[in-house]
């Protein structure tokens, strides 16, 4: 039931990174750089903590195929400022969109990069599960839209296809957990000289939350995610991974009170029945 364990890892992974959005939004004051910089030194402080008190720092042991785990975090680390720019030069809908198109490209991608074959329940799936992303964000229309944040919102979505890929490759190597550590490692070395651009007396004020960010979705999500990874197809795991933007609507209803539309509603539906049948693959296809 390995399959299993791996579905119940990326889907718990993908609820957790629904509330990447609600410390982005309960982090007023901050350069987005300098939250990502924080975030990622927490998270890695509890993964150190977490593998000392277990006693597996052997899991970090670099063997082979070192350059993947730097591509890992390279990927990572574009990805995120791809994302975060598509933000500011478009608008949130709209780039959430375009980042989830990370399933068409690891579908795409996948049988060349992996040799794992298309399956028709996987493009069922993925049409399903994408229409339900369209639903929920309810993107508007691009005209007008600065054509190089929506450039930069289809790169995050490549991005973070190249990251599933490059995990997927080196999933009989390195546990979920290394790939995690070492990712957040290169990354953290990435977005280090954003440590400087916030004063001591705002990042006291946000120390609670710049520890919980660290964590609950960076820390624990990132472990789970590459921890599925390492049992499922790439294919699947990005699919599956489309529920993380309905997770991140019922977070802001609950945290935040913002309102759910109907077609957010029905959205969701659609992406949890695309999740749905992706998982109900024959375990030999894994």
């Amino acid at each position: 039931m390995s399959y299993f364990k791996g579905y119940s890892q990326v889907i718990a992974a993908s609820i957790l990174y629904g509330l990447i959005g609600i410390f982005i939004k309960l982090i007023t004051d901050m350069p987005i750089g300098s939250i990502i910089f924080f975030r990622l030194l927490f998270a890695l402080g509890a993964i150190t903590l977490y593998l000392a008190l277990s006693g597996r720092f052997f899991e970090l042991k670099l063997t082979e195929k070192k350059s993947y785990l730097l591509m890992l975090g390279l990927f990572e680390a574009a990805a995120v400022m791809a994302n975060f720019y598509s933000i500011r030069y478009t608008t949130v809908s709209v780039a959430v969109l375009l980042l989830y198109t990370t399933p068409i490209y690891v579908t795409l991608l996948s049988p060349i990069v992996l040799k794992e074959n298309i399956t028709r329940r996987s493009i069922i799936a993925l049409m399903i599960s994408i229409t339900g992303v369209v639903l929920v964000v309810q993107p508007q229309t691009l005209n007008g839209i600065n054509i190089i944040g929506v450039a930069l919102g289809l790169a995050s979505g490549i991005l973070f296809a190249l990251m599933i890929l490059t995990s997927r490759k080196i999933r009989d190597i390195y546990s979920g957990t290394a790939q995690a550590t070492w990712s957040m490692i290169v990354s953290l070395i990435v977005f280090s000289p954003f440590a400087f651009a916030v004063s001591m007396d705002v990042l006291n004020n946000h120390m609670q939350l710049l520890i919980l960010f660290g964590l609950i979705p960076t820390a624990i999500g990132g472990i789970l995610y590459f921890s599925g990874l390492r049992l499922i197809k790439a294919q699947s795991a990005s699919i599956i991974s489309l529920i993380e933007p309905v997770s991140a609507v019922v977070f802001a209803f609950i945290i935040l009170s913002e309102p759910i539309a109907i077609a957010t509603v029905i959205g969701g539906v659609f992406i949890l029945l695309g999740a749905g049948l992706i998982s109900r693959e024959n375990t030999s296809n894994q």
